[in-house]
């Protein structure tokens, strides 16, 4: 396990190896998160929105969903209605 060095920026060299092995490119750039007491970096995707696309996927389509909440809106309003006076 290699040890590096921190500069008085904060700069930290990362190994070539891991570089190559991680596809971390200069100039480049990458994502830099914290999980469980340690530092994470991975490489940042080269078009952010390709790379977030399938980040959030949902167990139906948003038209299913939508519907299935309009659905329930319209049960409670007529619920809502009936007890009224």
């Amino acid at each position: 396990m290699p040890t590096v060095k921190i500069s008085a920026k904060g700069q930290v060299v990362i190994p070539a190896h891991l570089r190559q092995k991680y596809g971390l490119q200069a100039p480049g750039r990458a994502i830099i998160t914290e999980k469980e007491g340690q530092i994470i970096i991975t490489p940042a995707p080269a078009d952010p929105v390709r790379g977030a696309r399938g980040m959030l996927k949902a167990k139906q389509s948003l038209t299913k969903t939508h519907a299935a909440y309009k659905r329930e809106e319209r049960k409670l309003e007529a619920d809502h209605e009936r007890q009224l006076p």
